[in-house]
């Protein structure tokens, strides 16, 4: 259970930025003794092998709107330094078109990432009730 604790732990690390993640944590679990370990170990691999491409080295982290939301940012900004006021009907344009792009990516944001809120959340009270039987049963004998 504690593996799969921790590899939950990184994937949500990896998947959401931190200012000091670190994805080369040290993930081992006894492949010979669980049938679950190899295909556990695979997505560590593949997760692992996914940070390291070149578009993903400048990123925060591997969430896929996460990853839109900073191409955004990063297209406005190039937009925000090169306008000068009073804006052209061609620049005035392509401002409406950058901020649609991000309502888009905000608007994929809450519709992604709230149901995967709710199954943390949901695992996580699992979790901690499933510990508290636990503790409770080794109290009552």
């Amino acid at each position: 259970m504690s593996s799969i604790l921790l590899f939950t732990m990184w994937s949500l690390v990896a998947a959401i930025p931190c200012q000091d993640r670190g994805l080369n944590i040290n993930f081992s679990v006894p492949r010979q003794l669980l049938q679950w370990a190899a295909p556990v170990m695979q997505l560590h691999v593949r997760m692992l092998l996914e940070s390291k491409k070149r578009e993903m080295k400048s990123c925060c982290g591997l969430l896929k709107e996460i990853l839109e939301i900073e191409k955004c940012a990063r297209g406005m900004n190039e937009l925000a330094d090169s306008l000068r006021f009073p804006l052209s009907e061609e620049k005035e344009e392509e401002v409406r078109v950058k901020v649609e792009d991000v309502v888009k990516v905000c608007e994929g944001l809450k519709d992604g990432l709230d149901p995967l809120e709710r199954q943390v959340r949901e695992v996580f009270h699992r979790i901690v009730c499933g510990r508290m039987e636990g503790l409770d049963s080794f109290g009552s004998e």
